[in-house]
């Protein structure tokens, strides 16, 4: 059993509804930008992880550059002595 607001609001919903025009393609129209905002999306992804990549190789090589040839950055072993 249906209460007097549930009918309004569905005769309001219908009469809404009613005014609701499409074009044919719109489906197509808003799947095309859809993908290219997800192109974008992956782009800048990718983008960004290679950057990472890059300053962090970037930031090693320059360690390792600066270092003395008997200064052992990458790996301390404190049991090892010269």
């Amino acid at each position: 059993m249906t209460t007097s607001g549930e009918q309004r609001l569905e005769e309001a919903l219908r009469t809404v509804a009613s005014g609701v025009t499409t074009s044919p393609d719109a489906y197509r129209q808003v799947r095309s930008r859809w993908r290219r905002k997800e192109r974008r999306r992956r782009l800048i992804v990718a983008a960004l992880a290679t950057a990472v990549v890059l300053a962090t190789n970037g930031i090693a090589l320059w360690a390792l550059n600066d270092a003395r040839p008997d200064q052992h950055i990458i790996f301390t072993d404190p049991t090892h002595t010269r």
